[in-house]
C-alpha cells in the first residue's frame, strides 16, 4: 500500500510539473508587479513566462537614473512604512536603506517672506493629527471630498491666530491642497473622497525610508535574484522583450488561449496574460485593448477608480548653499497668493508653477534639491521645454530664497514627464469622488477574466491592490498575488485522471 502510495505521488508530481512546464504566460508590462509576478512564476517551475514591456527599460514606475554624480528616482523613491510592507522586509537586513531623521522645513512666500513658525507649525499639526483621525471624522462628521472635510476644520484652526488675514488663510489653504495632491494625485482635493480615504492601510514605522547612494531600482534586482547573490538570479530579463507595446489582447479564441499583438506585427499566442499596465494606460485604451470588449464590470472599475499625476524636478548645484547645517531631511514650502496663481494660470507655459509644494533635500545627495509639482501641475507641464523649466525654476529659486542665501545658478535640472509617456498617463491611482459614486474598488478590478472556468487574463499592478495602492509594495504584492493564482491552479489535479482542475 505504502509504495502504491509513493507512486502515485509521483504519477501526480509529473503531471504537475509537465503542465507547469508547458503553460504559457505572457505577463504585459515589467514593472514592478509585472517582475514580482515573473520572477514568482519562475521559481516555482513555470518555464514559458514571457514579459512585454513597451518601455526600452523594466521598472515601470520605478525609474532610477544617473543625474550629476548621483543615482536619483523619477518614480518611486521611499519605502512607505516597516510592518507589513514586502518592500522593507525584502530590504531590511541587507543595510540597503536609511531611516530619515525628522522633517524640518519653513513656509515662505513666493517672494522669500517667512511666514510664523509658530502658527504654522500649529496648523500643520493639526492638520497631520486630523488626517489621522480621517477615519473617526468621516465616520461621524463628513463622508463627503477631503477638501470639504478638512477645509472647515483649517480654518477653525485659522480663527486661533487673528495675525491671519483672509490672504494667509488663503495661501495656506492651497498649501494645504498641494500637500494632500501630493498623497492622493487628484486635480483638486475635492476630487478625492474622505469616506474611502481610509481603505489605504498604512504600514506602521518610517514613511519615508530612503535608499541611502542607490536608488528603488534595487527592488527589482531584488526580486530577480540577481542581489545580494547574483549566482542565483532568475532569468526573468532573458524573458523579458523591451521596446515591444502591446495593441490588442484577444481572448475570443475557443480553446481557451489568448492572442497578444505587438506595435511591431508580431503575436504571441498564451494559456495566460498578466496585464500590468497602469490604470491610466487601462483608462485611455480599454475600449481598443481588448478582444471581446471587457465586461461592464471592469470597465466600470477602470473608469471609477482616480488616478491622477506628479511630477518631481531634481536640480543640481556646486555646492550646499542651500542647507547650511547638512540636515538630512527638509526643506522650503512655498505659498502662493490667488492673484499670483491667477497670473500664472493666465500663461500655459507658467501655470504648473503654483502648484510647486516647495524645495525638498535629498537624503544621501548633499548638492542636489527637488521640486514636488502635484496633482494637476504635472500634466499642465507638459507644454513646457526642458530648457523652459530650468528658467522658470531658477527664477523661483532667485525669488523666494535670495533673501536667505547667496543662490547659485543651477548646474542642471531633470524632471519626471509621467503624464506625457503614453505608456504611463500618470502616477499613481486613489480614491474619488467617482470611486464612491459607481462603488469601484481594487479588489474588482483585479478579478482575472475566466473562460471555462480558468483565469485567462489576470490584472495586477497597484491599482488592483485593495489596501496598498499607489506604492511598490502593493504592486509587488499584486504580482505576488496573481502568480500565486496561477501557481494554485495548476497544483489542482483530479482524482481520477490527472487532468488540471480549474474551479
Amino acid at each position: 500500500m505504502f509504495y502504491r502510495a509513493i507512486i502515485l505521488f509521483c504519477l501526480i508530481a509529473g503531471t504537475i510539473s509537465t503542465n507547469i512546464k508547458l503553460a504559457r504566460i505572457v505577463i504585459v508590462g515589467a514593472g514592478a508587479s509585472g517582475i514580482a509576478a515573473a520572477s514568482k512564476l519562475l521559481e516555482n517551475g513555470f518555464e514559458d513566462v514571457l514579459i512585454l514591456e513597451a518601455e526600452n527599460r523594466i521598472g515601470g514606475r520605478v525609474n532610477t537614473v544617473k543625474f550629476h554624480d548621483y543615482w536619483v528616482d523619477l518614480g518611486a523613491q521611499w519605502v512607505h512604512g516597516e510592518k507589513g510592507n514586502v518592500v522593507y522586509k525584502m530590504v531590511a537586513d541587507l543595510n540597503l536603506t536609511d531611516h530619515s531623521d525628522p522633517y524640518e522645513d519653513n513656509i515662505y512666500t513666493s517672494t522669500g517672506e517667512l511666514i510664523d513658525t509658530r502658527i504654522t507649525k500649529n496648523i500643520t499639526d493639526t492638520y497631520v493629527e486630523d488626517m489621522d483621525r480621517v477615519e473617526e471624522i468621516t465616520r461621524i462628521e463628513c463622508n463627503r471630498s477631503i477638501g470639504e472635510c478638512f477645509e472647515n476644520k483649517l480654518r477653525q484652526s485659522f480663527s486661533l491666530f487673528p495675525e491671519l488675514n483672509e490672504t494667509m488663510q488663503d495661501q495656506l489653504l492651497w498649501l494645504f491642497e498641494m500637500m494632500q495632491t501630493s498623497y492622493d494625485p487628484a486635480d483638486s482635493w475635492y476630487d478625492i473622497s474622505a469616506r474611502e480615504y481610509f481603505e489605504y492601510s498604512l504600514c506602521e514605522g518610517d514613511q519615508v525610508i530612503n535608499w541611502k547612494e542607490r536608488g528603488y531600482s534595487t527592488i527589482l534586482d531584488i526580486l530577480m535574484k540577481k542581489y545580494p547573490n547574483p549566482e542565483e538570479e532568475l532569468p526573468v530579463l532573458n524573458k523579458t522583450i523591451l521596446n515591444t507595446e502591446v495593441t490588442k489582447v484577444d481572448y475570443s479564441s475557443e480553446d481557451n488561449t489568448v492572442k497578444i499583438s505587438t506595435l511591431d506585427g508580431k503575436e504571441y499566442v498564451a494559456d495566460h496574460v498578466i496585464m500590468t499596465p497602469s490604470l491610466g494606460v487601462l483608462k485611455t485604451q480599454y475600449e481598443t485593448l481588448f478582444n471581446p470588449p471587457l465586461p461592464e464590470n471592469k470597465v466600470r472599475n477602470i473608469k471609477g477608480l482616480g488616478y491622477g499625476n506628479a511630477c518631481k524636478i531634481f536640480i543640481a548645484f556646486n555646492d550646499t548653499w542651500f542647507n547650511p547645517r547638512g540636515d538630512k531631511n527638509g526643506g522650503y514650502r512655498i505659498i502662493w497668493t490667488k492673484e499670483e496663481r491667477e497670473k500664472l494660470d493666465s500663461n500655459p507655459k507658467t501655470r504648473w508653477m503654483a502648484y510647486s509644494v516647495g524645495f525638498f533635500y535629498v537624503e544621501h545627495k548633499p548638492r542636489l534639491l527637488y521640486i514636488w509639482v502635484s496633482g494637476k501641475g504635472a500634466r499642465l507641464m507638459d507644454d513646457v521645454t526642458d530648457e523652459e523649466v530650468y528658467d522658470q525654476v531658477t527664477e523661483m529659486l532667485y525669488n523666494m530664497m535670495s533673501n536667505m542665501f547667496n543662490v547659485t545658478r543651477p548646474l542642471a535640472v531633470i524632471r519626471s514627464k509621467w503624464h506625457q509617456n503614453k505608456h504611463f498617463r500618470g502616477t499613481y491611482s486613489y480614491r474619488s469622488m467617482e470611486t464612491v459614486a459607481t462603488n469601484s474598488s481594487a479588489s474588482q478590478l483585479a478579478e482575472p477574466i475566466v473562460k471555462n472556468e480558468k483565469p485567462v487574463v489576470l490584472f495586477g499592478g497597484e491599482a488592483t491592490n485593495e489596501h496598498h495602492f499607489s506604492t511598490v509594495h502593493g504592486a509587488i504584492g499584486s504580482g505576488w498575488r496573481e502568480a500565486d493564482r496561477l501557481i494554485r491552479l495548476y497544483l489542482k489535479t483530479d482524482d481520477t485522471n490527472g487532468d488540471l482542475m480549474t474551479k
